[in-house]
């Protein structure tokens, strides 16, 4: 039996994302934490500022708020949408998504490792920079964004630079993921389906910015993903704990373990909380040499992917 690693305020990246970079099959996985930390909203901040725009156009008072704070966030939002909709108000999210970039931040330490990245973040600031160190070459490669889920392929992956924004993104608002209705619909889609199952089953995945709150978010992709326990190491997620929470923290590493073949790998949060998230990454990208996969791994998923039409 694994033995649980210990809550730590920084530590090395485990052998197999170093190795799964070099190998061109590193993937990272970013949630809401991530952005939370250049000023944008938490789900339920989101829901509460969609809901006060409502009140400043007159379509809630602050007793119908009251009563709708005791639901999710999910669900808040969703009623928000229907009471836009049925007061044919133009409810904007996007004006709410706008993060801060200047200076040293998480995203520049995501960004500067340069591995192709998945998000459900809606913002854009995600901006792999893969230099190909092999050629020597000094120009980093374009980022391409993907936001249609029909042209979502777990191919795109072995292109350095790709974000697929599994959600959506603020650029497209109409295909933003955001009620209850619009993540059952989303999540069912074949394709969807598919390209999780695919990325699941192919690549090593570092989830990061999927703190307690993004839990359910978290669970419901590796579910669509068709995820289950491994032996392989391919699947992390870091997750910050205070030190009191170690019981919660042992708990959940061997539910994750056992439920999804997913490794926590828990940092400290007492000192610095989730900044110390940032730290941890800007520490690995002098560990983490991202590397373009070898033609042979193009053409096997190639085959696959003709062999299924």
């Amino acid at each position: 039996m694994e033995r649980v690693p210990p809550l730590r305020e920084i530590f090395d990246p485990p052998d197999e994302i170093v190795q799964a970079a070099l190998n061109g099959d590193l993937v990272f996985f970013v949630g809401a934490g991530a952005s939370r930390l250049l000023g944008l909203p938490s789900w339920t901040e989101l829901a509460t500022k969609a809901l006060d725009d409502l009140r400043k156009n007159d379509h809630l008072n602050y007793s119908e708020i009251e009563q709708l704070k005791g639901l999710d966030a999910k669900k808040q939002l969703s009623i928000a949408y229907s009471i836009a909709e049925d007061n044919k108000y133009h409810l904007d999210l996007t004006k709410h998504l706008v993060g801060k970039t200047e200076g040293d931040c998480i995203y520049k330490a995501i960004n500067d490792i340069g591995c192709s990245c998945v998000t459900t973040n809606y913002d854009e600031l995600l901006a792999p920079r893969f230099v190909d160190s092999k050629d020597g070459s000094a120009t980093a490669a374009p980022v391409n964004r993907v936001y249609d889920r029909e042209k979502f392929f777990a191919k795109l992956l072995n292109e350095p630079g790709t974000v697929v924004h599994l959600h959506g993104a603020i650029s497209q608002p109409k295909g933003m993921i955001v009620t209850t209705k619009d993540y059952l619909e989303h999540y069912d889609h074949e394709n969807v389906k598919e390209f999780l199952g695919e990325l699941f089953a192919k690549k090593t995945i570092l989830f990061l910015g999927y703190g307690l709150e993004e839990a359910e978010i978290l669970e419901h992709i590796l579910r669509r993903g068709s995820v289950t326990q491994t032996h392989d190491r391919r699947r992390f997620a870091l997750q910050g704990f205070f030190l009191s929470q170690k019981p919660l923290y042992d708990n959940l590493h061997t539910y994750y373990k056992k439920s999804f073949g997913v490794h926590l790998l828990g940092f400290v949060r007492d000192h610095e909380d989730y900044k110390r998230l940032e730290a941890i990454i800007k520490s690995w990208g002098s560990q983490i040499v991202v590397r373009k996969p070898p033609l042979a791994v193009d053409n096997d998923f190639m085959d696959e992917v003709l062999a299924s039409e």
